[in-house]
């Protein structure tokens, strides 16, 4: 009778083959990804400090004078010992008034707005609008008889009149104009007497 065959496990060492078993189903480590989740954020980083200088030169340019303007009215201040004059329309303005002295047309005032002046503080009022004067209003009253030419404005009211006298032989000059009709005149000197406004010195316009 013949034995039985010896078992194939018979004299193998299990522990032996235990590893590569283990080793057949441990999972593929994957490398790790820590160096492209920075990568973003710097790149982010500097974009913004880019756009920060661009916008920072770009206020600063505009606010920079143009070149020499500045300077140049430095070294007038410096000369001069004042502060460099203004420029623009208002000291232009102001350079003619004072190029045109007493000589350059009064301002216009209304007849109303003369007449409400010298009806409540005639002495401030004389003060104001001291000669010469332009006056716009409406003729109340034609010629006056006397030998100086006159008419009357309505006043601050239409029941309030004041007297425009012109000078000797302007009555053909005043011929034309009729009651109702808006004229300007500028006089020499306006006061009050009695409490009527009177202009003196008057020309049509």
């Amino acid at each position: 009778m013949q034995g039985a065959a010896p078992s194939p496990d018979i004299g193998v060492d299990r522990s032996a083959q235990a590893p590569s078993e283990r080793g057949a189903t441990a999972p593929i480590a994957t490398p790790s990804r820590g160096g492209m989740s920075l990568v973003l954020p710097v790149v982010v980083g500097i974009a913004v400090l880019i756009i920060a200088y661009l916008l920072l030169t770009g206020r600063s340019s505009e606010q920079m004078p143009v070149a020499g303007q500045d300077a140049a009215g430095a070294r007038v201040a410096d000369d001069a010992g004042t502060a460099p004059a203004a420029t623009g329309p208002r000291a232009a303005d102001a350079a003619s008034d004072r190029a045109a002295g007493p000589s350059r047309a009064p301002a216009t005032v209304s007849a109303a707005m003369l007449d409400s002046a010298f009806a409540s503080d005639p002495r401030s009022a004389a003060q104001r609008y001291a000669g010469p004067i332009r006056v716009s209003g409406v003729i109340a009253t034609m010629v006056q008889p006397g030998s100086t030419p006159a008419l009357s404005m309505e006043g601050r009211t239409r029941f309030n009149y004041m007297v425009v006298n012109f000078p000797a032989g302007y009555r053909e000059r005043l011929a034309p104009l009729a009651k109702g009709q808006l004229i300007d005149v500028t006089c020499n000197d306006v006061q009050s007497l009695g409490g009527t406004t009177i202009l003196s010195g008057c020309a049509l316009v």
